[in-house]
């Protein structure tokens, strides 16, 4: 992935200085793995840069972000179509995500495959609950696994 942090800008914080949604988004913003804050049905409320970025860098339209990854989308609606027809991990990713949103599981995690033409890669999906407004979210974050996946291939 080869996109410069320049050319993904983040949103303009919203409200005052202090606000919580602000200083939520700017410590998402200094995380390097994908990060989506998820509300309490499922939907993408907040990404950080790294996530935008990867949007960016996979997608299958030069220079614009893989659709249906942006805020407003519902991320169990898209999980759950997948991408294969018999997609175990996105099935178990996606009632990991509903466990967790449900208050069933304290957290969820999952490894799992996600390879391209070019390259075999694997990422692990943590997610935690998080208020919302209000309500359980969730904080949903991807991170690149593959070399500790290469390493224990050994």
């Amino acid at each position: 992935m080869n996109v410069p942090v320049s050319d993904v800008k983040p949103p303009l914080a919203a409200g005052p200085p202090g606000d919580p949604k602000a200083l939520l988004r700017a410590m998402l913003d200094s995380v390097p793995d994908n990060v989506a804050v998820l509300d309490a049905r499922g939907t993408i409320v907040m990404t950080n840069i790294a996530w935008r970025q990867y949007a960016i860098a996979y997608s299958p339209v030069p220079g614009q972000a893989t659709p249906n990854s942006d805020v407003g989308v519902n991320y169990l609606e898209v999980s759950s179509r997948g991408n294969y027809p018999n997609d175990e991990s996105g099935r178990r990713a996606v009632q990991g995500i509903r466990d967790v949103l449900s208050g069933a599981m304290e957290a969820f995690s999952l490894c799992y495959p996600c390879h391209t033409p070019d390259e075999q890669l694997w990422s692990t999906m943590t997610v935690t609950p998080l208020e919302w407004e209000g309500e359980r979210g969730a904080l949903v974050t991807h991170t690149d696994t593959t070399p500790r996946h290469r390493l224990n291939r050994r």
